[in-house]
Formats: C-alpha cells, sequence, structure tokens
C-alpha cells in the first residue's frame, strides 16, 4: 500500500471484483475523510472500522432551525432526472468566528456541490467580504448575513446569489481541527507562497506542518499575503485536503486506533440540520464513487477586484458574468463541464 491512498487508487485493478470491492472501500473513506472535514461522512467499512465510523458520525451535533422555512426535505426528489438518477446535492459550509454567545460572523462560507452522477465533490469558496444583497438588511457583506440571520438567512443569501437549492447545513469550528491533526501527527500540505508568522516560517513548496497550532496559525495568516483573504482560503482548502490524504494513509489507516481517535476528535467539531442524519450521510457515502484527488476540486466564486462602502468599508466586488456562469452550471447540473472550461 503507497503512502496515500490518492497514489493507491489510481493503481486499483478495477476490473477485479476483489480490486474493485477494495477500491470502493477505501474510496468511501476517503469520501468520510473529507465530508467529515466538511460535516460529512460515509460508509464502507465493515467491523471495528465500521464501528469507529458510526461513533464519529454519531458525534456530529444535530440541530433545529439551521434550514429556512423552504428548504427542501432530506432526500428531496426534487432536480432528480426522469431515469431514476438522484439530484444534484449543495451543502453550505459555514465556518464562524463565534464567541462565547455571541453568534459572530461566517469567517468561512463555502457551497459544497455533488452533481448527479455522484462522480466529485465540489468545494466553492465564497469570499466572506463579497458585496451581495441580504434579504431584508439590503446590500452589504455576506458574512453578516450569518450574524444578522444565522444560518437560515446565511442559506438564503447565498440561495439568491447562485439560483440554487442548499440541502444540509454544516456549521464548524475551524479551530477544533487543532487536536486533530494534533492526532495525526502532522498534515503535508503545498505552499503557494513563502510566508512567516508568530515565529514560523513557510517556504513555497511541499511543506509538513507539524502541529495543531502550526496549521490554525497558518490558515489564519492574512497578512504578509499578496492576495489577503483569498490565499487565506487557498490554505483552508489545502489543509482539509492535508488531513484527508493522511487519514486515508497507510499509516493512519493501519492503524486502527489512531482512525478512531481522528474520526472521533473531528465529530465534536461539527454542527448539521436534523435531517442530515448518519442514515442520510452513509447513503450519499455510498453514491458518491471518488477515485482519486482528482475528484475532490476546489475554486473561488469568481470576484472582480474590490470596493468601498459609503461607509467606507472595503469590500470584494463580485464578478457578475463569472457568479452567473458558474449559477447555471449548478442549476443546469453541468458543473462538470464548467470545471473543464473554467
Amino acid at each position: 500500500m503507497s503512502d496515500s491512498f490518492f497514489d493507491d487508487a489510481a493503481s486499483e485493478d478495477t476490473a477485479s471484483p476483489k480490486a474493485s470491492r477494495k477500491g470502493g472501500r477505501k474510496a468511501l473513506i476517503v469520501l468520510l475523510g473529507l465530508l467529515l472535514v466538511l460535516g460529512l461522512g460515509t460508509l464502507g467499512v465493515v467491523g471495528w472500522y465500521l464501528q469507529s465510523l458510526n461513533d464519529g458520525l454519531s458525534s456530529i451535533k444535530r440541530a433545529p432551525g439551521l434550514l429556512p422555512d423552504n428548504a427542501p426535505p432530506a432526500n428531496s426528489s426534487e432536480g432528480a432526472g426522469e431515469d431514476g438518477s438522484p439530484a444534484p446535492l449543495n451543502f453550505l459550509i459555514i465556518g464562524s468566528d463565534s464567541r462565547g454567545s455571541d453568534r459572530g460572523r461566517s469567517d468561512t462560507l463555502m457551497l459544497m456541490h455533488i452533481p448527479s452522477n455522484r462522480n466529485s465533490v465540489n468545494l466553492i469558496s465564497i469570499p466572506r467580504d463579497s458585496w451581495v444583497p441580504i434579504e431584508g438588511h439590503g446590500v452589504s457583506k455576506i458574512n453578516a448575513a450569518y450574524s444578522w440571520g444565522g444560518a437560515p438567512l446565511a442559506v438564503t443569501t447565498v440561495q439568491n446569489l447562485l439560483g440554487i437549492r442548499i440541502n444540509h447545513v454544516v456549521i464548524t469550528d475551524f479551530e477544533g481541527f487543532n487536536n486533530t491533526i494534533d492526532v495525526l501527527g502532522g498534515v503535508d500540505v503545498y505552499n503557494a507562497r513563502e510566508s512567516s508568522a508568530h515565529g514560523y516560517e513557510w517556504p513555497a513548496g511541499h511543506i509538513t506542518l507539524s502541529t495543531g497550532e502550526e496549521a490554525q496559525r497558518y490558515v489564519r495568516q492574512r497578512h504578509g499575503l499578496p492576495n489577503g483573504d483569498f490565499d487565506r482560503s487557498e490554505r483552508q482548502r489545502s489543509v482539509a485536503t492535508g488531513i484527508i490524504k493522511k487519514l486515508t494513509s497507510a499509516g493512519v489507516i493501519t492503524n486502527p486506533g489512531k482512525f478512531r481517535n481522528a474520526l472521533t476528535t473531528l465529530g465534536p467539531n461539527f454542527t448539521v440540520d436534523e435531517g442530515l442524519t448518519n442514515e442520510v450521510i452513509m447513503e450519499t457515502g455510498k453514491e458518491v464513487g471518488l477515485k482519486g484527488a482528482d475528484n475532490i476540486r476546489s475554486l473561488l466564486l469568481p470576484t472582480d477586484g474590490f470596493g468601498r462602502s459609503e461607509g467606507g468599508a472595503s469590500y470584494v466586488k463580485l464578478d457578475d458574468a463569472g457568479v452567473q456562469k458558474l449559477s447555471t452550471a449548478l442549476q443546469q447540473d453541468e458543473f462538470d463541464n464548467y470545471w473543464k472550461q473554467r
């Protein structure tokens, strides 16, 4: 077995039933890693590992009232094909900067889109300073929606922006990943831009974030990076991918104790809507057929520089034509073509 499943998966002999079962099982573990990192999980292993998966999923908190009243029900067939193919799924992932009883703003906002063919998981980062209409509040930075109206208003704002329906909500505390990274013994990432902060130095290229504290400093850095929050968002996605790769590496998969500890450490860092039950998560996991890193794709919502409000606040201008192109692809379930042509 190679150091990373992403390398191993590409060499699987899919013509062999035994290899196919093995590849499918491990692909679902990959999806578990990704979706647990971003608020979900999957099924596909047996025995002790299955119990670890269930324990990890059961440690995720469920809460009422995270979706607006007009949200589609769990397992909604809305948009399903005439041939019985499943409908696309959209999850809004909210990373909150809450402090105690203060809800805070959405420090991180991502749309996770799974197309009807279930061949990929697509992460679309939405800049927190995006200047958008917010129902009942005029035009403002998108991260204010969560502060003003909680998850339901954040969902409504993204739905109106992209013309889609959000099926599920995931609220996560990114600081909670510290302990997970410590359990995994650090993660490897590709660092696009050399930088330093708080006594840490990160050269450009492949680097190792040895501890959870270092990873937190890395993903929260904005100052000293040429693109500010855009670079920060890229780092968050890079660390999420690093956790996935480490979770599915030989050193963790073959170590039941470490595997279980990682999953049960991750789970409590998420709060999801009540409709996102263990059964829904497991069924989604079985539907998605990830084969490797190429099936996990990430991008930034199209932007067009910066602006300044009448009150003097700096904000991110969205590329209206680019957003419309993305919106059309999501609405028409043509994200694969969009990805190839972007």
